[in-house]
C-alpha cells in the first residue's frame, strides 16, 4: 500500500478511494460453483475488524470475502450452493481454529480437514519458547545462565545443522567468545526436559516441512513416552531421596509442549484430522 502511491506520485488517501470505487464486496461473494480444494482464514478488514476469507487451494483464487466470521456467516453464504456442489468440496485446508473445522465438516460432507503445516510449526515454536521462558526465570535476571536464554533465543528456533560451530564471537552478554552452536548446548545442559523439547521440535520441524507422516506420526509418540519415562525417573528420585527433584529441572507436569501436542493429536469425532498440507 505504500509503493503505490510512491510509484505513482499520489497520496495514499487517493490509493484507497480508487480501490473502494473500483472494488465491492458482492464481487468476492458471486460465484456459480465451488472449487474442490478451499483454504479457510481470517483476514483483518473494514475498523479493524476480522473478516472470513476463502481461496482456491490450486488457482489461488478468492472464493469469498465476508464481512462476518462466525459460524452463522460462513454456513449463510456456503449453504447458497446447492448440496451437490458442497459434495463436490474435497478438502479444506485451514488453521488451528476449532469452528472452521466444524463448519467445513457440517458444509462439505466429502471434504478431508488439512491444518497448514505453517500453523503447526508456529504452534509447536510458541510452546517451545513458553518452556525456555520457564527455564530462564529459574535464575537471577543478570547472570550469564539467564542470558544464555533470554538473549539468544532465535538460535534455539534454527535447524541445528544451520547453527554456525565454527566463528565463534564474542557475546557481551555472556562476557566470552562463543559460537551460536555453542551457545543452544551450553543451555540445553541446563535443563534435561528443554534437551528433549528441542531435540523433538526440529524432528517435526523437518517431518512437517518434508511431507513425512509417518516420521511425524513416530515422533509425536515417541515424545510422549519420553516425557513419561522422565515424569517416572523423577518421581523414583523423589521417593528414593525424599527431597523434591532439582529445580533446574523443573516438573513437567504444566509443560506446554506436551499439551501442544496432545491439542494436535487428540483424536475427537468433531475435530479435524492431523496431517501436513
Amino acid at each position: 500500500m505504500k509503493d503505490i502511491p510512491n510509484h505513482n506520485n499520489v497520496s495514499p488517501s487517493t490509493v484507497v478511494n480508487v480501490l473502494n470505487e473500483s472494488v465491492t464486496l458482492p464481487s468476492f461473494t458471486l460465484h456459480n460453483s465451488l472449487p474442490e480444494y478451499l483454504c479457510f482464514d481470517e483476514v483483518r478488514s473494514n475498523d479493524n475488524q476480522l473478516s472470513f476469507i476463502c481461496i482456491d487451494a490450486v488457482k489461488h483464487t478468492l472464493v469469498a470475502l465476508l464481512p462476518g466470521k462466525s459460524s452463522y456467516d460462513i454456513e449463510k453464504f456456503f449453504n447458497g450452493f446447492s448440496l451437490d456442489q458442497r459434495a463436490r468440496v474435497k478438502t479444506v485446508t485451514t488453521d488451528l481454529n476449532a469452528y472452521h473445522s466444524n463448519v467445513a465438516e457440517r458444509l462439505f460432507p466429502n471434504t478431508e480437514i488439512i491444518i497448514d503445516h505453517f500453523h503447526i510449526i508456529k504452534m509447536i515454536n510458541q510452546a517451545f519458547n513458553h518452556e525456555r521462558v520457564k527455564k530462564m526465570k529459574l535464575f537471577t535476571k543478570p547472570s550469564v545462565k539467564y542470558n544464555l536464554f533470554k538473549c539468544h533465543w532465535r538460535l534455539f528456533l534454527l535447524t541445528p545443522a544451520k547453527l554456525d560451530n565454527e566463528h565463534p564471537h564474542y557475546r557481551r552478554q555472556l562476557k566470552c567468545s562463543m559460537n551460536d552452536e555453542q551457545i543452544v548446548s551450553e543451555a540445553l545442559e541446563l535443563s534435561e526436559e528443554l534437551l528433549l523439547s528441542h531435540n523433538v521440535i526440529h524432528k517435526l520441524h523437518r517431518a512437517i516441512i518434508c511431507n513425512d507422516v509417518l516420521t511425524l506420526a513416530c515422533c509425536l509418540r515417541a515424545f510422549k513416552q519420553s516425557f513419561k519415562q522422565v515424569s517416572v525417573q523423577k518421581a523414583q528420585w523423589t521417593r528414593k531421596h525424599g527431597v523434591a527433584y532439582p529445580k533446574n529441572i523443573k516438573n513437567i507436569d504444566n509443560n506446554h509442549l506436551i499439551q501442544t501436542l496432545n491439542t494436535l493429536t487428540t483424536d475427537k469425532k468433531t475435530g479435524p484430522r492431523f496431517e501436513c498440507s
